[in-house]
C-alpha cells in the first residue's frame, strides 16, 4: 500500500495547523487578498475565453502553484474567509482543468477537477458540485468518447442539483444529460431533456444565480442544442441552433466562434452543400488562427479530413491553401485524420 500522499498531505495540514497554534503573529488570509486573487481569476477567465489556453496554461498553472498555494497555506482569518478561500481555488482549479481539455492533457484535466471538487465538497456548495461533476467532469467523458460514463455523472449531479441549484445550473446540467443520451442516439430522450433545459432556462433569472454560471445564456444552450442534433444526424436543425448561437455568444468569445463554425461548416457537409461548408469552414479557420486552442484546431481538422474526398473541388483547395498558411498544424492533424493514423 503506498502512503506517501498521505503523508504529504498530513504534513502540509499539520503544517498549517501548527502555526496558526504556535504563533501569535501568523499572517492569516483576509477577504483583501482573496478579493486581488478574484480579481486575477477573472481577468485570466477572460484571456481564456478570448484566446484559448495555450498561450496562458501555464501561467494559470504557475499561480496555483505559487500565489494560491500560499493563500492555501496559512491561516486563515475566519471560517468565512476559510470557505470563500476554498471556493476560490477550486475557481482556478477548473479553469486549469478546462485549459487542460483545451491543449489536449485530459489526464491533468480530470486531476483538477477533481481537486476542484474537493474544495467545493469541503465548503457545502453542493450547486457548484453538480455544476463541476455534470459540465466539467461530464463534458470530459464526452471528449473522451465515454458518453456512458458522461450520462452516469451528469445524471448524478441532475439528481442532486433538484433542489439545492438555481434553474440555470440544473439547465446547463440537463444539457449535458442530453448530450450524452445524443451521443448514444436516443433521440426521444434527447428532445425531451431539451424541452426540459430550454424551460428552465426560461424561468432563469441570472441576476440571482451565482457568478460561475451566468454565462450561460440561450445562446451557450442553443450550442449544446446543435451538438446533439448533429449527434442525431440531424444536419438542417441542428444549422439553426448554431445561427443563434454564433449570433448571441459574443464577439469576444473567439473560441466558441471557431468551434460553432466548424460545426456549421460539417453540418453542410453533412447534407452535400460543398459551397456553404468551405465558406463556412473558413470562418472557422479564421477564428482558430486568433486563439491558441487545441480544440479549435481539431475542429477544423475534422472537416478538412472529411472534405478530403473532395479533394480536386476548387473551394476545397483554396481552402485547403487557407488553413496551410494560417493554420498548419489543422491541415497536418488532417491528413493524420485522413490517413487513419
Amino acid at each position: 500500500m503506498q502512503l506517501a500522499s498521505a503523508d504529504a498531505l498530513i504534513g502540509d495540514w499539520s503544517a498549517v495547523n501548527s502555526a496558526a497554534q504556535e504563533s501569535p503573529n501568523v499572517l492569516r488570509v483576509t477577504e483583501d487578498e482573496l478579493g486581488a486573487a478574484e480579481g486575477m481569476l477573472a481577468m485570466f477567465r477572460q484571456l481564456d475565453h478570448t484566446h484559448g489556453a495555450r498561450r496562458y496554461a501555464e501561467q494559470v498553472s504557475g499561480y496555483i502553484d505559487t500565489e494560491l498555494d500560499g493563500l492555501l497555506r496559512r491561516p486563515a482569518a475566519d471560517e468565512r474567509v476559510a470557505r470563500n478561500r476554498a471556493g476560490l481555488a477550486a475557481g482556478f482549479c477548473e479553469l486549469a482543468g478546462y485549459q487542460a481539455v483545451d491543449t489536449g492533457n485530459p489526464d491533468r484535466a480530470q486531476a483538477y477537477y477533481e481537486r476542484a471538487l474537493t474544495l467545493t465538497t469541503a465548503t457545502g456548495d453542493q450547486p457548484y458540485g453538480a455544476y463541476l461533476v455534470a459540465v466539467n467532469l461530464g463534458h470530459l467523458a464526452l471528449h473522451c468518447g465515454q458518453p456512458e460514463t458522461a450520462l452516469r455523472w451528469a445524471s448524478s449531479a441532475q439528481a442532486a442539483a433538484i433542489t439545492a441549484a438555481g434553474p440555470a445550473t440544473r439547465a446547463a446540467i440537463t444539457a449535458v444529460v442530453a448530450r450524452a443520451n445524443a451521443r448514444m442516439q436516443r433521440e426521444t430522450e434527447t428532445a425531451r431533456l431539451i424541452r426540459q433545459a430550454e424551460e428552465l432556462l426560461d424561468a432563469a433569472d441570472h441576476e440571482d444565480e451565482p457568478d460561475w454560471i451566468r454565462y450561460f445564456t440561450h445562446a451557450y444552450l442553443a450550442d449544446e442544442v446543435a451538438h446533439c442534433l448533429h449527434d442525431l444526424g440531424r444536419a438542417p436543425a441542428a444549422r439553426s441552433q448554431l445561427a443563434d448561437a454564433l449570433d448571441g455568444v459574443g464577439k469576444d468569445k473567439v473560441r466558441r466562434l471557431a468551434i460553432d463554425a466548424a460545426l456549421l461548416a460539417a453540418t453542410w457537409l453533412r447534407t452535400g452543400d460543398l459551397d456553404q461548408a468551405c465558406a463556412i469552414g473558413r470562418d472557422a479557420v479564421a477564428y482558430a488562427a486568433r486563439t491558441g486552442s487545441g480544440r479549435c484546431v481539431e475542429r477544423v481538422a475534422g472537416v478538412l479530413a472529411d472534405l478530403q474526398v473532395h479533394a480536386d473541388y476548387a473551394p476545397v483547395r483554396d481552402l485547403r491553401e487557407f488553413v496551410r498558411a494560417v493554420l498548419p498544424e489543422a491541415d497536418s492533424m488532417a491528413v493524420t485524420l485522413s490517413r487513419g493514423v
